[in-house]
């Protein structure tokens, strides 16, 4: 006889259910989310002692038909699907017919519910998953499953479960994210008594947020919106403020089913780079919607990993609206930026008018009010250049000039047509105010430039005080001129254009072993970035020319902090490891903390921030500026 046989149905449901339910929290989130397909607005998840002993599930969703109560609890009985077609364009939550049938043979259920369209509800207890009763009911439209004593026939797998209060806080990350998922339903959670979250199922987000994460995240998160031909990605992405040294605070859906799957995390992290602070991750809630037939949901049994048909596009995808996001708010939020494009808007005013004036100009050359001896072109360069140097709050209103200029012209010409030798008087009359006007443009301009920003001062030698209209801004010294000197350093990086100064005396530097080989592995890296090394004798590098970025650093020390840096990025992708390498050497040359700068030294830092395209945070992602506003103070001195 040979020793193969085959399973008993129990001992078959019992294996079955191991691949589903692993832990109370896994039975809490399929039942979920069979209510969830039911159509449900309103869920209430009530457990006791972490959901071991008891699990109770309530919603108002359509509810079962009184015919479909016990083959409901048969394995792979299903009202999702019909047939293997389908399996390409799922949209349900569930869909294999095996949530109820594994839960069923490792606890004890009674289920009560009343579908939509029946009269009376039904009542049934399962145990061993076989129905042991069956009772009719009155009951409201909706389904209350009650769970007891989770794994009592399964003791192998009952004493590997966690502490109650360990296995409560698994059940509450499964209600949590099902309700960012589905903001536009209401959840409840009960932890033995008490109401341990509860959402207000508006169908907004933020609202949810709000709801489960309290005042400081809802108030630090910014919005996620991008479409495109047949993709959209919605959700909300915290601000660096609320970033985490992990991903805990990372819900990532697809067509709002909860996943893990490293395209997308790779998409945020590369977004969000020189955003954030090296080695931590934003809080974000990024739910892709897309065409179920270019996934695959069916391949993990708790369906936390999909597989996508084009994963590139899902990257583009996720790292452009994570991008757009940032960026938005970067913005509207930055002084740096708001700065800029005060001063662009004072740049179109400057060229609006220019011809205007080269016109008039012209005209008054061609009516002969302004010799062609003394002509001069007003191009009003040095004008713009001083806008940028010393920016106006307003734009200089010159529509009076224009208007004067162009009646001074229409003067002109009604003259000659009447009385040739008045219009030589007027002429000469206008001349010498018309060459006033127009010679002294430049002038008048440059005198009402007021600055879009004002200094203030700086206090602890380290925050740079600004003004900007109703806010002040601490504009940090340290971190801006990290930032400035970052981008300068990766231009020339990437340009190949070395920047090196040579050292009068070269530096003898002794390495470890393990230091000797990340220097050789990584030679390249360092001569871009202005190094001219060379091996000297045994585990020491001569140094002969180093970085040109600054002043009055101790470039042993900074040679060695990279060496340290590219050590723990050993395993990091190429584009990374060089912004890290980078950003370092950015850090060691940047002003400090504590160091007193002059006045100008200040303002000509404020002035280069403006310049760039990515002056918010320094490259390890902490800001360069915060704000506070005029109703802030003004409420610390109680006038608000």
């Amino acid at each position: 006889m040979g020793d193969i046989v085959l399973l008993d149905e129990q001992t078959i449901n019992k294996i079955a259910a191991g691949e589903v339910v692993d832990r109370p929290a896994s039975i809490v989130k399929e039942l979920v989310e069979n209510s969830i397909d039911a159509k449900a607005t309103s869920i209430t998840v009530e457990i006791r002692k972490g959901g071991i002993n008891y699990i109770k599930i309530i919603d108002n969703g359509t509810g079962f038909k009184s015919d479909d109560i016990e083959l409901a609890f048969e394995r792979h009985a299903t009202s999702k699907i019909r047939k293997e077609e389908d399996l390409q364009r799922i949209t349900s939550m569930g869909f294999r017919g095996e949530a109820l049938a594994s839960v069923a043979a490792i606890a004890k259920i009674t289920l009560t519910t009343k579908n939509e369209n029946e009269d009376i509800g039904t009542k049934v207890r399962v145990e061993n998953g076989e129905v042991v009763s069956k009772t009719e009911v009155p009951f409201t439209t909706g389904t209350t499953i009650e769970i007891f004593d989770v794994f009592y026939n399964v003791p192998a797998r009952f004493k590997f479960l966690k502490k109650d209060y360990t296995e409560a806080g698994y059940i509450e990350d499964v209600v949590t994210r099902i309700a960012l998922s589905y903001p536009q339903i209401s959840f409840r959670y009960i932890n033995n008594g008490k109401t341990i979250l509860q959402t207000s199922g508006t169908g907004n987000l933020h609202d949810t947020i709000y709801d489960i994460f309290g005042k400081e995240i809802y108030n630090a998160v910014l919005p996620i919106d991008y479409e495109t031909n047949d993709m959209k990605v919605f959700g909300m992405i915290g601000k660096p403020s609320i970033s985490r040294s992990t991903r805990t605070h990372q819900y990532l859906f697809i067509n709002n089913r909860y996943i893990k799957d490293k395209t997308v995390s790779a998409a945020i992290d590369r977004a969000c780079e020189e955003k954030f602070a090296i080695s931590k991750h934003p809080f974000i809630v990024c739910n892709i919607y897309m065409n179920p037939s270019q996934l695959d949901v069916n391949v993990h049994p708790a369906k936390l990993e999909v597989k996508f048909a084009d994963e590139s596009k899902i990257f583009d995808v996720v790292y452009h609206a994570v991008r757009s996001a940032i960026e938005n708010d970067n913005k509207n939020t930055s002084p740096f930026t708001i700065a800029r494009e005060e001063l662009k808007v004072q740049e179109k005013s400057v060229e609006e008018h220019e011809d205007k004036i080269q016109q008039i100009s012209k005209d008054l050359i061609n009516n002969g009010v302004i010799p062609d001896k003394e002509e001069k072109k007003y191009n009003f360069e040095s004008a713009t250049q001083k806008l940028y140097k010393q920016p106006k709050i307003e734009p200089v209103d010159i529509n009076g000039l224009i208007d004067s200029l162009n009646e001074k012209v229409g003067n002109i010409n009604t003259e000659k047509a009447e009385v040739k030798s008045e219009e030589n008087d007027s002429s000469n009359q206008d001349f010498e105010q018309a060459k006033f006007d127009v010679e002294t443009y430049e002038e008048t301009q440059i005198d009402k430039i007021d600055n879009v920003y004002k200094y203030i001062g700086n206090i602890f030698d380290t925050y740079i005080i600004i003004q900007m209209k109703d806010k002040i801004y601490l504009v940090d010294q340290h971190a801006a001129h990290e930032r400035y000197l970052f981008e300068q350093i990766k231009e020339a990086y990437y340009a190949k254009d070395r920047q090196t100064q040579m050292l009068l005396i070269p530096l003898l530097i002794g390495l470890s072993t393990k230091e000797m080989n990340i220097v050789r592995e990584n030679i390249d890296m360092f001569e871009n970035a202005g190094f001219i090394l060379e091996e000297f004798g045994d585990n020491t590098y001569k140094v002969s020319g180093v970085p040109n970025v600054g002043y009055n650093i101790d470039h042993k020390s900074m040679f060695k902090d990279m060496i340290t840096e590219l050590s723990t990025t050993e395993k990091t992708e190429r584009q990374e490891k060089e912004h890290r390498f980078l950003a370092t050497l950015a850090c060691k040359a940047a002003v400090k903390g504590g160091m007193k700068l002059d006045v100008e030294e200040q303002k000509r830092l404020v002035d280069n921030m403006i310049g760039l395209d990515n002056p918010f945070t320094c490259p390890h992602g902490r800001p360069t500026a915060i704000p506070m506003t005029r109703y802030e103070i003004e409420r610390k001195f109680m006038r608000k």
